[in-house]
């Protein structure tokens, strides 16, 4: 659905989001419950546009509900995209909620390209296009109130992301099968949930490729260098303070984080 909002109030609504993620204060779910996908991630370039002043500049992407057990949780149909600034990307260890809302946690599959992706891209381009492979925890939140998302709002809303905490080992593409890596994932030393590379779109080069394309048609591309997390392999996990969430996984080695 193309967009139904003018760049007025892509502005206006922006502006209100900047300021939820700024005071870490949520909106009510009316804000934007009436916006299409399009008008989305018009509005989501406005957000991170005026949030890399304070969250320095995009290095990446993260893509979001590429698992259907999250599609099905949150009640969108599709996958969507979000840029990950710099300074959202964390080490392993203790983070302060400081403007987080009611964070939740994701395991993911992250990778880094060594060269860009054009257009047509196949999981087997994309897999060939990706020099590292990292364990990673995505601290997820909604900036909207109670998570009462629309797929419209939830694209505003940068799909969702907050933090992505990166393990401190990198594994090469060549000597993994991406679609088969496990992951098991504990809170405070429970195990909450598992689940498989395959759980997101068939495998982490599938949505490589479908983030390639889907970039191109807002006229923008994946680059060298940039980090793409890939979507939670299990269901969102409650992340409250002082829980600490461990992610292991069967090949990666595992990732910590604890909340303050």
């Amino acid at each position: 659905m193309p967009r139904t909002i003018d760049d007025a109030t892509v502005d206006r609504l922006g502006e209100r989001l900047h300021d939820a993620y700024r005071h870490g204060e949520a909106l009510d779910p009316s804000t934007l419950d009436e916006i299409t996908v399009a008008d989305g991630y018009a509005i989501q370039r406005v957000v991170t546009d005026r949030r890399e002043a304070d969250d320095g500049p995009t290095v990446g992407y993260k893509v979001g509900f590429t698992s259907a057990a999250i599609r099905e949780e949150l009640g969108v149909d599709d996958p969507a995209s979000g840029r990950v600034l710099a300074d959202t990307v964390r080490p392993e260890g203790r983070i302060d909620a400081d403007g987080l809302i009611d964070p939740k946690i994701e395991p993911e599959i992250a990778v880094r390209l060594a060269e860009p992706l054009d257009p047509p891209v196949t999981p087997v381009d994309a897999l060939a296009a990706v020099d590292a492979v990292v364990p990673a925890i995505e601290v997820v939140d909604s900036r909207i109130e109670g998570w009462e998302l629309t797929a419209g709002s939830a694209v505003a809303d940068n799909a969702l992301a907050a933090r992505v905490i990166l393990g401190d080992r990198i594994g090469d593409p060549a000597t993994l099968d991406l679609a088969l890596e496990g992951v098991d994932v504990r809170r405070n030393g429970e195990r909450v949930a598992t689940g498989v590379g395959a759980d997101v779109l068939g495998s982490p080069a599938r949505v490589v490729a479908w983030l390639a394309a889907a970039l191109a048609e807002r006229g923008e591309r994946l680059d060298a260098g940039d980090l793409v997390s890939t979507g939670s392999l299990t269901e969102l996990v409650p992340f409250g303070p002082g829980d600490t969430v461990e992610a292991r996984f069967a090949s990666l080695g595992s990732v910590t984080v604890a909340r303050e």
